[in-house]
């Protein structure tokens, strides 16, 4: 039996808890964009395959016999082949837009309005400073107290908690940027107060809805 068979038949053994499946899955999935992230496979793999094409491409170009429209044809292809980006690179450019625009937002505020800038540290611990805390203290505190569960699903449920931790309040950051992006009476201060208890409103109605449900049920 292949490795490949033997994945699937382990996915699919109902004998098997569904929790040790998807702690193995996790655990499987993370290994491999840890691998790849330190070899740098795929990364090297698409910038080969994109330099063939464009070698190929070059080739092409200087058949003196080609068509007009087929050389315009070509010549596009080549600049897509040359600017071609795949999911990581649209995601980090998209960070990446967006604090620039950030930057360039209070950059303008301040060269106009003569502003002092905002403390990016204070924002962020006010939009977010919660869930950072409680990821940090949740996540060692569990490692060294929890003696129940297996190792191996409490590490894929820790590393699921951190990301989804980390997604929150990184899109709790942008929000609040959006929602509140200037001072409020004339102070930094004042953001950073409303922004905290935003926060607080909000994991409030999470554990009240929460709640709601589990009664219900």
């Amino acid at each position: 039996m292949s490795f490949s068979e033997n994945i699937l038949g382990f996915i699919t053994d109902s004998n098997k808890r569904l929790s040790t499946r998807a702690t193995v899955i996790v655990l499987f999935i993370f290994s491999i964009l840890l691998i790849d992230n330190i070899t740098g496979f795929s990364h090297y793999y698409n910038k080969e395959r994109q330099l063939e094409q464009l070698k190929s491409i070059s080739v092409l170009l200087k058949d003196t016999t080609l068509a007009k429209l087929t050389r315009l044809e070509l010549i596009s292809l080549q600049k897509e082949t040359f600017n071609r980006k795949n999911l990581v690179d649209h995601s980090l450019s998209f960070i990446k837009y967006m604090r620039s625009t950030n930057n360039e937002s209070n950059s303008n505020v301040t060269n106009t309005a003569k502003m002092p800038p905002r403390n990016d540290v204070w924002f962020l611990l006010s939009t977010s400073g919660i869930y950072i805390l409680v990821t940090l203290l949740l996540i060692p505190i569990l490692l060294l107290t929890d003696k129940t569960t297996p190792f191996l699903k409490l590490i894929a449920t820790l590393i699921i908690f951190g990301i989804v931790m980390f997604f929150t309040s990184w899109f709790n950051y942008w929000l609040f940027d959006k929602i509140i992006p200037d001072m409020l009476f004339g102070s930094w201060i004042w953001n950073y107060i409303i922004n905290f208890m935003i926060q607080i409103a909000l994991i409030a109605g999470l554990y009240w809805t929460t709640s709601t449900i589990n009664k219900t049920h």
